[in-house]
This record gives structure tokens, C-alpha cells and sequence, in this order.
């Protein structure tokens, strides 16, 4: 089975294949728009829900909020549909990866091509989220204006 890894500080998502090796490295954000119920993914595994394929949402493009390839949604306690996709390619305000989500990690048409194409091959199993603290997710918010305060933060 092949897995994903997530660096936040980094902004990289890798897809890893059965033996470890590294398949492909993306650019890949988990910018999180301040109107979501959560500021980040918390460090962590997590078991991927759509091991054989990702889940798609009609009528959906590179443009779309989803992009070409559809959603790989894993389980995060509280947060169903959290996933890792593409989207916004286009956008005239934070185009394509940068671009903020409802607590999803966003990636490339390319890295959502292939990721998909090697499921074909090899199930996934996990992703694992590293060096996405509320810091590093709170410094890529602050970096595009759009300043998120965790609830019980005190700024002052």
C-alpha cells in the first residue's frame, strides 16, 4: 500500500510507494480560511477513506473547488470530508494550492493526477501530517491576510 505524507512547513505533499521510496513531491497547503470550524490539521496519521480511488464531485475542473481528480477524504475526528485535493487553478486571489479551504490540504492538478493514477495500482493507506502546527498553519494564513485566532488565543 502506498501513503502520503504532508509537510506544512514545507508546503510539500509526497506520495510514497509500497517500499518507502518517494513516487512524486508536490507543492501542497493546508491554508485554512478563518470562516472554517477548525484552523489546521493537527500533526498525526490518519486512515485514508478513499483507498482505491478519489471521491468525485460532478462537473468539477482545475478551476472547480475540488479540481479534476476529485477529493481523497481521511478520517479527522469531528471533521468529516476533510481530504486532500486540487482546485482553483485559476483564481484571480490565491490561485491553485494557496488557495484557503475548509480545513482541506490543497495541492496541484498534477499531483491529483498522478496520486490517483498510482491508487490504480497500490491502495492508500494513510497520510501523514508533519510540521503543521497552529504556528506554521496560523504563519500561512497571516502570509495572505487572512488572520485566524484559535479560539482561547490571546493575541495581547
Amino acid at each position: 500500500m502506498s501513503t502520503l505524507s504532508f509537510d506544512g512547513c514545507a508546503h510539500t505533499l509526497k506520495l510514497l510507494g509500497d517500499d518507502g521510496s518517494t513516487i512524486g513531491t508536490w507543492t501542497a497547503y493546508n491554508h485554512v480560511d478563518r470562516r472554517a470550524t477548525f484552523s489546521h490539521v493537527e500533526n498525526g496519521t490518519y486512515q485514508i477513506q478513499d483507498k482505491l480511488k478519489p471521491h468525485l464531485h460532478p462537473g468539477d475542473s482545475e478551476d472547480g473547488s475540488y479540481g479534476s481528480y476529485g477529493i481523497i477524504r481521511f478520517n479527522y475526528s469531528g471533521h468529516p470530508g476533510v481530504g486532500v485535493h486540487s482546485g482553483r487553478a485559476h483564481s484571480p486571489y490565491q490561485p491553485g494550492p494557496e488557495h484557503a479551504t475548509k480545513g482541506c490540504i490543497r495541492t496541484t492538478d498534477e499531483a491529483m493526477k498522478k496520486i490517483k493514477e498510482n491508487m490504480a495500482r497500490s491502495s492508500l493507506s494513510t497520510i501523514s501530517v508533519a510540521n503543521n502546527s497552529g504556528c506554521e498553519a496560523m504563519s500561512a494564513t497571516q502570509k495572505y491576510g487572512n488572520i485566524y485566532i484559535p479560539p482561547g488565543m490571546n493575541l495581547l
